[in-house]
């Protein structure tokens, strides 16, 4: 039985990745802040086995402990999916440096935390494969929040890029998609409903992506038919790039 650790599981992509994973049969373990949302989701996921752990990503002591607690119990992990992150819309000059730092710990240190301390446990699998949640600002800007989310955001894809080349010798896939402006909380807390419409008239698609929509691209590159690819910045974006 395959296992996939998920980061961000309670909502948006993070949430839907772990349905997904669970309909293909991955074992299931899943990271967020909210326990009650966890317990919720693993009573949802009956298929397959599921094991929850709730944590503060602005806190490095508890996640440090967290993941050594989880690379020791579980030997072997397929798939990493780093879904976790946390947006803010201020304008530059209302940046502050704790704003700035909270945004980069959650978006940036914890993927790469989770790959630093997972490593081993990814190299144990016969198809070990990284996927880190970038967005479209990582590839141009943000229409709708700051500067320092985009900043993170295109860190992620260069962090990526990166352990493809390290990680890949070592049998570790590391590939990462940039999400459009998809229909989770997140998106309702930083574009308004009328402002969404507006932007779905622009896309080729005609709408916004679906959580369901940017899980089944990570499913597909965690799985052996995307096992040649690494190093990929998919975009999954309705065509705005």
């Amino acid at each position: 039985m395959k296992i996939v650790l998920i980061t961000g599981a309670t909502s948006g992509i993070g949430e839907a990745c772990a349905k997904i994973f669970s309909n293909k049969g991955y074992d299931l373990i899943l990271l967020g802040r909210n326990q009650e949302k966890l317990s919720v989701l693993r009573n949802q996921l009956k298929k397959t086995s599921v094991h929850t752990y709730s944590v503060d990503f602005l806190n490095l002591e508890e996640t440090e402990k967290v993941l050594e607690k989880i690379a020791k119990d579980f030997p072997t992990i397929d798939s990493l999916v780093n879904s976790a992150g946390i947006c803010q819309k201020n304008l530059l000059e209302n940046i502050s440096i704790k704003e700035w730092n909270d945004i980069y710990q959650v978006n940036v240190t914890i993927p790469f935390l989770t790959t630093q301390k997972l490593l081993s446990n990814l190299e144990n699998s016969s198809n070990g494969s990284i996927i880190n949640v970038s967005s479209i600002a990582g590839r141009l800007r943000s229409i709708s929040l700051g500067a320092h989310y985009t900043s993170t955001k295109a860190a992620l894809i260069g962090l990526t890029r990166h352990l493809a080349a390290e990680l890949g010798p070592r049998g570790i896939r590391v590939n990462a998609t940039c999400p459009s402006q998809t229909k989770t909380p997140m998106l309702d807390e930083a574009l308004g409903i009328d402002k969404q419409e507006e932007l779905a008239t622009g896309i080729h698609l005609r709408r916004l992506a679906t959580a369901e929509d940017q899980a089944k691209v990570i499913a597909f590159l965690a799985s052996e038919d995307a096992g040649y690819m690494n190093g990929a910045i998919v975009d999954v974006n309705g065509g705005q790039l």
